[in-house]
């Protein structure tokens, strides 16, 4: 089992109903997270397309660092990392 602390944001934080979590997942990798994550709080549809390329406005952050620069889903994960789901809300007051 892998352990990370996930962060969510905007619309992904509604979703969850969660800012952040402790997550356990089996795998080492940053889709075997979101493939647990998605599982747990139903966010694909928020994150992912159906070519699994990231949705415009959407990322993930691994310790500060952009997953497209870290391999993307391929990315590795380990114990104790930082993952951030990003996509901001838009409105306006």
């Amino acid at each position: 089992m892998t352990s990370v602390n996930v962060k969510f944001t905007g619309e992904i934080w509604e979703r969850a109903k969660i800012p952040h979590t402790q997550f356990e997942f089996n795998g080492t990798t940053l889709a075997d997270l979101l493939r647990a994550l998605f599982v747990q709080y139903n966010l694909r549809d928020l994150v992912l397309d159906s070519h699994d390329q990231f949705i415009f406005r959407s990322g993930v952050l691994v310790n500060g660092r952009s997953a497209k620069y870290l391999g993307g889903l391929a990315a590795p994960i380990q114990d104790g990392d930082e993952v951030i789901v990003m996509r901001p809300s838009i409105g306006a007051m």
